[in-house]
């Protein structure tokens, strides 16, 4: 299944009509959206404005694929989970968000395991087709890289 999240504070129109209109392109995937109180409804794949954490939780263990928003809260879900991630930020200037803060995020997270970003919607086919041909889950890792993890330890350790 691929799972849209829109996240829950913003309604993401454009992204919940861009995958209902890929959707039927591939017939054999199941999709299924969180469109929170965005306007657009969509006509090709089943949706609920919003889930339960444990709905949501379900959604993720049975997702191969999460398309969402920048934010930073579906990224570390994705992670959580060991699910690859396609993530197209949203646009300050098209009144989806107060800054554009997820343009940075988007940029930071391109090079990331696991991690698919399409800055514009004319990308986001491409990417997501892309990430479902990627051998193996391909999720970015749940932690920090060991030799990270052991330069802070020593810092610490230090103090």
């Amino acid at each position: 299944m691929i799972f849209v999240t829109i996240g829950s504070l913003f309604p993401f129109d454009r992204l919940v009509r861009l995958m209902d209109e890929f959707a039927p392109s591939l017939p054999r995937e199941q999709f299924f959206a969180q469109i929170a109180d965005g306007k657009y409804e969509p006509q090709n794949m089943p949706f609920a404005r919003m889930l339960s954490r444990r709905e949501f939780g379900d959604k993720l263990d049975k997702a191969k694929l999460i398309v969402a928003h920048a934010g930073m809260g579906s990224v570390i879900s994705a992670m959580e989970n060991k699910k690859p991630i396609v993530i197209l930020p949203r646009i300050f200037e098209q009144g989806e968000h107060t800054t554009d803060h997820q343009m940075a995020t988007a940029r930071w997270l391109s090079t990331k395991s696991g991690v698919y970003v399409a800055m514009s919607g004319d990308e986001l086919k491409p990417t997501i087709e892309k990430a479902l041909a990627a051998p193996g889950s391909s999720a970015m890792p749940p932690t920090a890289p060991t030799e990270f993890l052991d330069k802070i330890r020593t810092y610490i350790s230090a103090l």
